[in-house]
């Protein structure tokens, strides 16, 4: 079939005699397009193309395009079927109206973390951020960015460039804690080969944390802990909230979420960092090296990492909850 569009220049060249050979080129349309014009021409004497044959349409009218449209305006999350249902056609008619006359496409719900009132508003206590990390024996490299620079491999020394790793090197599982006023407490050492399930947690939360919380702010503090499931199990935080003054519970921090503590988005990578960048002869070894460059952390840098937790929380905000990059 032949649009008018295309009929119209071939029309003037036939009035003008000219060649069809040579046409294809001037008018910008295809050899068979001509002949067909100039057949149709010819014979009836225009260019007019003949009617569409087959029935005319009965589903995808203008009404029911305009029904689908308002339907869709008013709860774009209604599913076809259920349109499909309400307005009386077929889910095949249904989906031809969506997508080739409203040129509408399906997009997926996306996943947002959920940020409570009271993360979002300020506290004039002392905000206490807590984690537990893994290290090991073995030393830590970033296959990305650590470079070794030479004119080339051979003018290295042997073993310059390789580095080696066990399948399952000894290590160490650690908790610690800081704080928004810069203090930060001691490190705690889970014993190798403990899981650390509620009761173990509880028991370092009455013996190790609760005490140097009391000891350091008194009852003017909020203690924070991430959604691991020793922390979110119910024992635990019926524990933490009878005993902290001040808890986050599992419904106020926002899960999978570790650019808000700044003991993932800042300590951590300091102590491993200082403490990682060489290979340790044992777990003895390695929690001397641990304690040391812990000791070294000063307040001013806890402080400052604790600062930064309200601008990321205003950049989760911003983004209502959806990934970031800081």
């Amino acid at each position: 079939m032949t649009s008018p569009g295309q009929a119209d220049p071939v029309r003037q060249l036939l009035e003008k005699t000219i060649c069809c050979f040579d046409s294809p080129g001037p008018v910008n349309v295809c050899r068979k397009t001509v002949y067909n014009v100039m057949k149709r021409y010819k014979e009836t004497g225009n260019t007019t193309s003949k009617p569409i044959p087959g029935r005319k349409r009965s589903v995808r009218t203008k009404r029911n395009v305009e029904r689908v449209k308002k339907r869709v305006q008013r709860n774009p999350r209604r599913s076809m079927r259920a349109t499909a249902k309400e307005v009386n056609i077929s889910r095949t008619s249904l989906r031809r109206i969506v997508k080739q006359d409203l040129g509408l496409k399906a997009l997926k719900m996306q996943h947002r973390q959920l940020i409570s009132a009271e993360i979002q508003g300020a506290t004039d206590k002392v905000m206490v951020w807590s984690d537990e990390k893994m290290f090991t024996v073995q030393a830590v490299v970033n296959s990305q960015n650590d470079r070794v620079y030479a004119h080339s491999a051979q003018h290295l020394p042997e073993g310059c460039r390789t580095h080696f790793h066990r399948q399952k090197p000894a290590g160490v599982m650690v908790w610690a804690a800081v704080a928004s006023d810069g203090s930060k407490s001691p490190l705690v050492f889970i014993q190798e080969g403990v899981k650390v399930n509620s009761q173990v947690y509880l028991q370092m939360l009455e013996e190790k944390v609760l005490p140097w919380c009391t000891n350091a702010f008194g009852n003017q503090y909020v203690f924070t802990q991430d959604g691991a499931p020793a922390h979110t199990s119910n024992i635990t935080q019926a524990w933490c909230k009878q005993h902290f003054p001040g808890f986050w519970d599992k419904n106020m921090w926002p899960p999978s979420s570790p650019d808000i503590n700044p003991m993932d988005f800042a300590i951590w990578s300091i102590l491993e960092r200082d403490v990682s960048r060489v290979s340790h002869s044992s777990v003895t070894a390695l929690k001397t090296a641990l304690m040391k460059s812990w000791s070294k952390l000063d307040a001013e840098t806890v402080r400052r990492s604790c600062q930064a937790v309200p601008s990321r929380l205003q950049v989760m905000i911003k983004a209502k909850g959806g990934h970031i990059e800081m």
